[in-house]
């Protein structure tokens, strides 16, 4: 997570210093017009265009050359046609980032099952680290998401991805346009402590340039299962005390350094030893990747299925869990019909529309635009468990065998509460 956060604001240091030049070149209302007519053209021979609606797109057409809609205005107002779409692989993506992250919040939340935490912070915020956001102005946190959600440049599948939403940086330009900025200019939020303390913390945006560093929060005993840490695509964990091999798949992307069959070998080890009875697979964290490595680790799946079957098999799932993640699940399922998924619905759903996206560069727009080549249609499995658990609703993810959500107060104490919940099922 620190090497992700630490790529990002060096990106954006990159693309604010490109920005400046970007923002003052004018665009004509022919040019935006063009750009929205490119994206009609990806929409009507992409893989969507049997739900492809021509209106919106003609009407923002008809503003832009009124002079009812300027660039910024284009970006917000496709994003939010695009998200009626609900398919994760459809989405608007600014070429020039400090568009949307000229200034943002100085800090960034985590999700402990509904609650959002105060998880990073810069030093002049520390003293929050931990604290439980309660609103933002005069807005709940369910309103307030809603309203950034507008904004989002990810489109959600599922009810369950689109709590996330407050788990990346939050944008000041993003917060302004929802209406979720004072009229001096900052931002109202309302935390409340551990102890129960409530407290209206008047926060001011920072551009990125001036963000030196995040102070992470620490739990009173140190976590060992490295809390939403991504910097690796996979490790493994062990625990003898609960008889258990963890395997942290966070990424769908093979390690130069540490290759997927050297990874199957090594959990092949630890659970020769003797020492455990379950192997858990967790994709909480885990957004996808490419295909090709689901081809090898499928091999290896089916390689290793005598070994595996002496086990207790779980999957962790969370809304963060989408895209290729969802071919692994359909792959574990297929070889081993008995394994248990925890945690909660995945963000993408079931039924839909994937593979890696086709991109159109828009000039006057400044973005890219990416849109799925094909109807996703080889997950059989999870097909399979839709129909009996989701039945139609093509908005629905795979829903898990034991719904268990994260707990601060838990992580806080150096546990997992779902590991924890995968330890008493099956030694009840």
């Amino acid at each position: 997570m620190k090497r992700i956060l630490i790529l990002l604001f060096a990106l954006l240091t990159v693309f604010i210093s490109i920005s400046c030049k970007n923002q003052k070149e004018a665009v004509t209302p022919e040019e935006l017009y063009f750009d929205i007519q490119k994206i009609q053209l990806d929409m009507e021979y992409s893989s969507l265009r049997e739900l492809y609606n021509p209106e919106p797109f003609e009407q923002l057409k008809a503003d832009v050359m009124a002079g009812k809609a300027d660039r910024l205005e284009c970006f917000f107002r496709i994003q939010k046609i695009l998200k009626e779409y609900k398919c994760l692989h459809l989405s608007l993506v600014p070429r020039d980032a400090s568009v949307l992250y000229s200034k943002m919040l100085p800090f960034y939340f985590y999700c402990f099952g509904n609650d959002y935490h105060i998880y990073w912070a810069v030093p002049e915020y520390k003293k929050y680290l931990g604290w439980k956001l309660v609103k933002i102005g005069d807005c709940s946190v369910e309103e307030a998401r809603r309203r950034l959600l507008d904004y989002s440049v990810l489109s959600y599948e599922t009810v369950t991805g689109e709590k996330y939403e407050l788990e990346l940086p939050i944008s000041y330009i993003n917060l302004q346009t929802a209406g979720l900025v004072q009229k001096n200019g900052k931002v109202n939020l309302t935390l409340e402590s551990r102890d129960g303390e409530i407290k209206n913390v008047n926060v001011r945006a920072l551009k990125p340039l001036r963000i030196r560093r995040f102070i992470k929060l620490s739990p009173e005993k140190e976590n060992q299962f490295y809390h939403s840490d991504r910097s690796k695509k996979y490790r493994i964990i062990t625990s003898v005390e609960k008889k258990t091999v963890y395997v942290q798949y966070n990424s769908c992307q093979e390690d130069e350094s540490y290759t997927c069959q050297k990874w199957f070998a090594d959990i092949i080890s630890e659970l020769q030893t003797g020492k455990y009875n379950t192997l858990v697979f967790d994709l909480r964290y885990n957004p996808g990747g490419y295909g090709t490595m689901e081809y090898m680790i499928n091999n290896e799946l089916w390689r290793n299925k005598a070994e595996f079957d002496k086990y207790n098999l779980a999957i962790i799932t969370s809304g963060r869990t989408a895209s290729c993640a969802t071919w692994f699940m359909n792959d574990f399922i297929r070889n081993y019909p008995d394994v248990k998924i925890f945690g909660e619905e995945t963000g993408q759903a079931v039924f839909n529309y994937t593979n890696r996206p086709l991109t159109n560069k828009l000039k006057a727009l400044n973005c890219e635009f990416a849109f799925p080549k094909q109807l996703d249609e080889d997950v059989p499995e999870l097909y399979k468990r839709a129909r009996e658990v989701t039945h139609s609703d093509v908005h629905r993810g795979t829903l898990p065998d034991v719904e268990v959500s994260e707990c601060f107060e838990d992580f806080m104490k150096g546990e997992d509460t779902i590991y924890n919940t995968i330890y008493d099922y099956f030694n009840k």
